[in-house]
């Protein structure tokens, strides 16, 4: 087992359907106790009524006014936390180490562990492959979103997104200004060395003119002569 991470010890049950008082079992087909302290859904649980969780309750003979479920979870550093859920009349009690508290506190010690209590991700339900496979691809992405957290982190992504994009479009723009720049110098280098070249063929034209006066000169002076 990954030293990092905990494990479930085992299950605690008071008064809990057919487990009359308090007893101490280990996880096999414990799936309703398991769904119960994990916060599931009455409907998800084959009864009608929260109360009828309670031993005998279905027979309308209940052995007591409530019922517990707790879970015991060993912790990394082999400390261990307990998780209960009490059922008194219709309604439920979440506690964590005793200690009685809401419950989206209680599914945020849940979340701490890796159990999330909405998507549940704790136990698969007759069914709940064939409804995962019926899901269309936008709530599927969302379902895994949601169990590996990265949801929470969708606005970050949303704007880190946008600053990407942002940073793109200023690239570009300078990538083009740089090419406008780099076009205009390469044009400007032309022009120069075309200037250049025709300062040159002038220079060249001037000293043929004076060449060819000389020459004019000289061929007066033997006439002359």
């Amino acid at each position: 087992m990954d030293e990092n991470c905990g494990r479930l010890k085992y299950i605690e049950l008071e008064n809990y359907k057919s487990y009359k008082g308090k007893q101490v079992i280990g996880k096999s087909n414990l799936m309703d106790a398991i769904s119960f302290v994990l916060g599931e859904n009455t409907r998800h649980l084959r009864v009608r009524r929260l109360n009828d969780l309670i031993h005998g309750s279905v027979v309308g003979k209940p052995v007591a006014k409530s019922a517990s479920v707790t879970a015991v979870y060993e912790m990394p550093d082999g400390e261990e936390k307990r998780f209960s859920r009490v059922i008194h009349g219709n309604t439920s009690e979440y506690r964590i180490n005793g200690v009685s508290v809401r419950v989206d506190e209680y599914a945020a010690a849940l979340e701490q562990i890796h159990i999330f209590m909405k998507v549940k991700n704790f136990l698969v339900f007759q069914g709940a492959v064939e409804s995962i496979a019926m899901k269309n691809a936008r709530e599927r992405c969302q379902m895994f979103e949601e169990i590996s957290k990265s949801a929470e982190l969708k606005e970050e992504y949303d704007l880190s997104k946008m600053e990407m994009q942002k940073l793109e479009e200023n690239a570009t723009f300078n990538l083009n200004k740089k090419k406008g720049i780099v076009a205009e110098r390469k044009e400007a280098k032309i022009e120069i060395d075309e200037a250049e070249r025709y300062k040159k063929l002038q220079n060249e034209l001037v000293s043929i003119r004076v060449l060819l006066i000389g020459l004019s000169l000289l061929e007066i002076c033997f006439l002359v002569v």
